[in-house]
């Protein structure tokens, strides 16, 4: 019985799939494994079999994608990959549980059958989901995260680390720094760039990237809002005659009621005396800020 005869007895096939998934950004495509049948129930014979592949959401007459191909049919059984044809596109209708429905001969065999992951295909596509919603971006990215580093690594995958000071020998990153700092506890700041505004006058663009920079404060005076002028009060009670000697007395006042003689001038060595200011503040100076986990990606 020929190929072209036995498309006419058709009028249902049992269909049998494996399925294995490679939806890497590079070949997207889907291994699939079918037979065919004819009427009887036998094994089609061995050809060639022009076949249309598309995929539905359950319950979806409208086709989301189709291809077709002709296809190699070796005791009943055929294999062919999904995606050789036409794109496997657009990547959201993935969103949802597929329905594989073929055609052959201008008929669409029936029941449609869903899409399963093979074993391996999950462990990939595990794989895959981690990569695509951790290692977004490039090597040297840096992202802030709530979440602590085990936690991190979990749901971003090994690509990123904490900026934590540790090596990062063999990573990718490595060609461009030899090693990335313990940013535990700093703040970033943005490098000079070349005919930039100099914000930052110990660094030019020409610094080596992510240089830890000492903490400072910027050169400025203090003020004392008095000049330091005072008086002396002098006490007596046996006499109200003083012998000031050398000291110049510009202004001299007794009160003969409690013997009190007040007096202003220069006393000794112009009066010179030293205050002391006592340190305020506390152990670093800082903006308001908020803390998060900091990660680079090396790979």
């Amino acid at each position: 019985m020929n190929l072209k005869s036995t498309f006419k007895l058709l009028l249902g096939l049992g269909l049998f799939f494996i399925l294995n998934q490679s939806l890497t950004a590079q070949n997207q495509k889907i291994s699939i494994q079918g037979t065919l049948k004819d009427a009887s129930g036998a094994s089609v014979d061995d050809g060639e079999v022009e076949l249309t592949f598309k995929l539905y959401h359950e319950g979806n007459n409208e086709a989301l994608w189709e291809e077709t191909a002709t296809v190699p049919v070796i005791g009943g059984i055929y294999s062919h990959n999904l995606g050789s044809v036409e794109p496997l596109s657009p990547a959201s209708i993935f969103n949802q549980p597929l329905f594989l429905g073929v055609t052959v001969g201008g008929r669409e065999l029936n029941p449609r059958t869903e899409l399963t992951y093979a074993p391996y295909a999950i462990s990939v596509n595990a794989a895959q989901q981690i990569a695509q919603k951790g290692c977004s971006g490039q090597v040297g990215d840096i992202k802030y995260s709530i979440l602590a580093p085990d936690d991190f690594a979990k749901e971003n995958g090994d690509c990123w680390v904490p900026m934590d000071g540790r090596s990062i020998a063999g990573s990718s990153l490595e060609k461009y720094v030899s090693s990335i700092p313990d940013a535990g506890g700093l703040f970033l700041r943005a490098q000079e760039f070349e005919n930039g505004a100099d914000n930052d006058p110990d660094r030019n663009a020409g610094t080596p990237i992510a240089t830890v920079q000492a903490d400072s404060l910027k050169s400025h005076t203090h003020t004392v809002d008095k000049g330091g002028a005072h008086s002396h009060l002098l006490r007596s009670v046996e006499q109200r005659k003083f012998d000031f000697g050398d000291v110049p007395i510009t202004a001299i006042s007794i009160d003969e009621e409690d013997d009190t003689v007040n007096f202003s001038g220069k006393i000794f060595d112009d009066g010179q005396h030293t205050h002391e200011i006592i340190n305020t503040g506390y152990e670093e100076t800082r903006p308001k800020n908020l803390n998060f986990w900091i990660y680079i990606r090396i790979n």
